[in-house]
């Protein structure tokens, strides 16, 4: 069977110069051990750990770096343990804006393999690129400890840092699935530490076809304006076209573009703006022969939580023509009606209460495992038998 390098796990980076951080800070590190786990969705007979420096200012060193599978808690599998190095050397330098890739770990995987990297930060690193809600635990405590079983007494960290990415040598055939969005997406809502995110549940769906799914939520995110992550118009080419061997992209953004202005004192998007901006995802995706596949704008009545000005007459009225036009487009493979999974049959405006997190916006574990469903019902008939 022909093999190829393809993404099993993918985070979407965020700037720690943000205007505007997230309930996660951006931090540094120095002369500290950082150990991060991680759920791969695809098999693979190697694999290569990619870090980046994406938003830093300088160059960023990393000492040493490790990957092993996880056993519990800051706990590794020892004898998984292998060394990751880059052109050869354990120590790599990522100058600003760049992304460094290692050299192939041979390390076999299988789909859900839960994968632990430890990494030797030295040398001050300055404020790090990070994705917010990780919604899994890392581990961090000084010194040098790449090779530890275990990590005792570790302070708890709730974002991921430095780690944009994991791919697998395996099938040239597998499906990936890119799961390109905000919150709803990135899994706020769902509990931690049990990969019941959307993305997670959707993977699973998947599984008889073996695809891997790839999580490019980023909280807060919006498809017209930077705040909360690049926008999804300029992130886009970064997160999903460059990488390997997506076949299958699902565009779940617009909720922030239509709610966040009112919050941040901001004007509002017309509805056909953002219909643009969708729409150019969907010719840059087919450009790269990747299928598209659109999800509507979910319910959000209710969401004073989310700060005055979210919920307006306006917002609403924008959301029913988004919604509108997404259900009859063509620019989009297949269309995943979230709005309809989603809301109550007696305030169609509102999530229904059995899939509501408590905020009025974010789905919870059974919100999150009926998007998975629809989306999966929208992809599977694209996808190889």
């Amino acid at each position: 069977m022909t093999s190829r390098w393809t993404a099993a796990f993918r985070s979407a980076p965020v700037s720690p110069h943000e205007p505007m951080p997230l309930i996660h800070p951006p931090r540094g590190f120095h002369d500290q051990t950082l150990r991060q786990v991680v759920r791969l969705r695809g098999a693979g007979t190697r694999l290569r750990v990619r870090l980046g420096n994406l938003y830093g200012k300088d160059p960023l060193t990393i000492a040493r770096t490790r990957v092993a599978a996880h056993r519990t808690a800051a706990a590794i599998v020892p004898h998984t343990d292998t060394a990751v190095t880059f052109g050869g050397a354990h120590q790599v330098t990522i100058p600003p804006g760049q992304e460094a890739i290692s050299d192939p770990v041979d390390l076999t995987t299988t789909p859900g393999t839960d994968l632990v990297l430890s990494s030797y930060h030295a040398a001050a690193t300055g404020p790090s690129d990070y994705h917010p809600f990780a919604l899994q635990t890392g581990y961090l405590r000084p010194g040098e400890a790449v090779s530890h079983p275990d990590l005792p007494e570790t302070e708890q960290v709730e974002s991921r840092f430095f780690l944009t990415g994991i791919d697998v040598l395996g099938p040239a055939d597998r499906p990936v699935v890119a799961a390109f969005g905000d919150s709803i997406t990135d899994g706020v809502g769902t509990t931690p530490g049990t990969h019941r995110r959307y993305p997670d549940l959707l993977a699973r769906r998947l599984h008889p076809a073996g695809a891997a799914v790839l999580n490019l939520g980023i909280a807060g995110n919006r498809l017209l304006s930077d705040v909360f992550g690049e926008r999804g118009t300029t992130r886009f080419d970064r997160d999903v076209l460059t990488a390997p061997g997506v076949t299958h992209v699902v565009v779940q953004l617009g909720l922030n573009d239509i709610g966040l202005p009112g919050m941040l004192d901001q004007p509002p998007f017309p509805a056909a703006d953002i219909v643009a901006g969708l729409s150019a995802l969907a010719t840059r995706a087919r450009r790269h022969g990747i299928r598209p596949i659109i999800a509507t704008v979910t319910p959000f009545a209710g969401a004073a939580a989310a700060g005055p000005g979210f919920d307006t007459p306006q917002a609403q009225s924008t959301r029913r023509q988004l919604n509108q036009w997404i259900r009859t487009n063509d620019a989009y493979d297949a269309v995943a009606d979230l709005d309809q999974t989603l809301r109550d049959p007696t305030a169609p405006a509102a999530l229904h209460p059995d899939y509501d997190s408590g905020d009025h916006i974010h789905p919870n574990d059974a919100g999150a495992k009926a998007i998975a469903d629809t989306v999966a019902d929208a992809i599977t008939h694209a996808l190889p038998t």
